[in-house]
């Protein structure tokens, strides 16, 4: 079976029809038809069928559809460390969770680039969970993340840590300084998925008697950009990472609020293999991170 089998296999269960991916691939639908067939008949079962929803994928085929996504990363990973090793440059594969890959990573690509220059890093976007599987399957060379996952089989290191600050709209109406008691009064906007910011705060609340439940949280959004529109918008207050709103800050739009007694903070690990197993390139750039601790990030 040719890896271009499974990409347009892919193509046509996205797409749900076959000849619109052959118009767009420039392949007639019939040997588009015959491509699936083959695929078929190589894997002993159908993997595709008709409905009134166009073309959807068999159970076996949504088997397929599952492990040719991890099977075409791979095969696109190998023809880039190829082309790397061609042109003797070394392209490192670094995915984060968002908020790392929009404020604190950038400016520490920036300072790790300039001291590998042949090295080209591309940096996207991933969940902790995915990180840890994508790491494991070698479709990236390292993750970055606000939290520590559990994975034994991964090397697992702190590279440093941010500071969470509380924010509002400069002409919010809240005091400047508060107490952990107040902050009760206050409606929030929360980051999901955010275990990183809400771990220390229940921490801090525990120790003054409340719970997260006590929090008057007026609804979770799944992006800082959301957050930060709500802010502005005057809707509640919000923790963030101080990176995602120091240009806020300084420009005067937000206002940070203090809790009296109280600093948070999170943790950044880096994710990796064991270094038996990765490239010298990507040793080196976790070094660096290593190296520079909190220094790293901007």
């Amino acid at each position: 079976m040719h890896i271009e089998m499974l990409q347009h296999f892919q193509q046509v269960v996205d797409a749900k029809s076959i000849s619109k991916v052959a118009n767009e691939t420039h392949i007639s639908q019939s040997a588009l038809s015959q491509m699936i067939q083959k695929m078929e008949d190589s894997l002993g079962y159908k993997l595709l069928e008709r409905s009134n929803r166009g073309v959807e994928p068999t159970e076996m085929g949504r088997i397929v559809l599952k492990y040719s996504n991890n099977i075409i990363k791979s095969f696109e990973k190998m023809q880039r460390e190829m082309r790397d090793l061609e042109k003797r440059t070394h392209t490192i594969r670094i995915n984060a969770d968002k908020s790392l890959v929009n404020y604190s990573l950038p400016c520490a690509l920036y300072k790790i680039k300039r001291r590998f220059p042949n090295n080209k890093y591309e940096l996207y976007s991933s969940t902790t969970d995915d990180i840890v599987k994508e790491v494991r399957n070698d479709l990236c060379d390292m993750g970055v993340t606000n939290e520590r996952p559990v994975a034994e089989d991964l090397e697992i290191r702190k590279i440093g840590r941010e500071k969470v600050v509380l924010v509002a709209s400069k002409s919010f109406g809240i005091p400047d300084a508060i107490e952990i008691e107040q902050l009760l009064q206050y409606d929030l906007i929360a980051l999901a998925d955010s275990r990183y910011i809400i771990g220390p705060l229940k921490a801090e609340l525990k120790k003054s008697g409340f719970t997260e439940n006590d929090l008057s949280i007026l609804f979770e959004v799944d992006a800082v950009s959301a957050v930060k529109s709500s802010i502005h918008n005057h809707y509640g207050i919000a923790f963030l990472p101080y990176s995602a709103v120091k240009k806020e800050l300084y420009t005067g739009d937000y206002k940070m609020v203090a809790i009296k007694n109280v600093e948070l903070y999170h943790d950044i690990y880096i994710i990796n293999k064991q270094q038996a197993f990765m490239s010298s390139a990507s040793c080196e750039t976790v070094d660096c991170f290593m190296e520079m601790g909190e220094d790293s990030f901007c």
